[in-house]
């Protein structure tokens, strides 16, 4: 019988200690948001990469070519990040329309930064809206929030701590590293 007792006892601790176990790391925030973005330079997806993770929203992002149907991109796509003037001149021709969401502070930002020419689709939604919103203030620095990141440590007291942590874009490094030179304008 003290075996049979002594057995349980220890199923219990490893099952205790194992469930502990498995619940102890950390969890960060949902997402913010998503957003489907036009580009027509190759290199911006990494840069959308760095948007994603630094800002966390989906980003999706439809790199544009000769095959593009400039008709149809409206109806899944939210925001243009652009470079060629051709281009933007041709979605604007769609009714693409220049962002309203820069200050004349971060407009300078950008032309002294990667220097986009953001285009907001005609048929964007409210979320939409707001994913281009910390897009671009994120391009130019100014994207920040506040998350809080949960972790769980101990041994089988299983104790959750949640620390609140300010997120601050990472675009005006991001500027200045020599992977991302073919898309800051000198």
């Amino acid at each position: 019988m003290k075996k049979l007792i002594a057995f349980f006892l220890i199923a219990v601790l490893l099952f205790t200690a194992a469930a502990c176990a498995s619940s102890s790391g950390s969890t960060a925030q949902t997402t913010r948001g998503e957003i489907s973005v036009a580009y027509d330079n190759e290199l911006t997806k990494d840069l959308l990469a760095y948007f994603q993770a630094n800002q966390s929203v989906l980003a999706n992002g439809i790199l544009l070519d000769a095959e593009t149907d400039y008709d149809a991109l409206a109806n899944n796509t939210s925001v243009a990040l652009l470079k060629d003037e051709a281009i933007a001149e041709q979605l604007k021709a769609k009714g693409w329309t220049e962002t309203e969401d820069w200050t004349e502070a971060q407009k300078k930002a950008n032309d002294e930064m990667f220097r986009f020419i953001v285009l907001v689709s005609p048929s964007v939604n409210e979320s939409g809206k707001k994913a281009a919103k910390l897009l671009t203030d994120w391009l130019v620095g100014d994207g920040t929030y506040q998350a809080t990141i949960s972790t769980m440590s101990g041994s089988c007291s299983c104790k959750r701590t949640e620390t609140k942590v300010t997120i601050t874009s990472d675009a005006p490094e991001l500027c200045k590293d020599a992977h991302f030179a073919a898309l800051v304008n000198p």
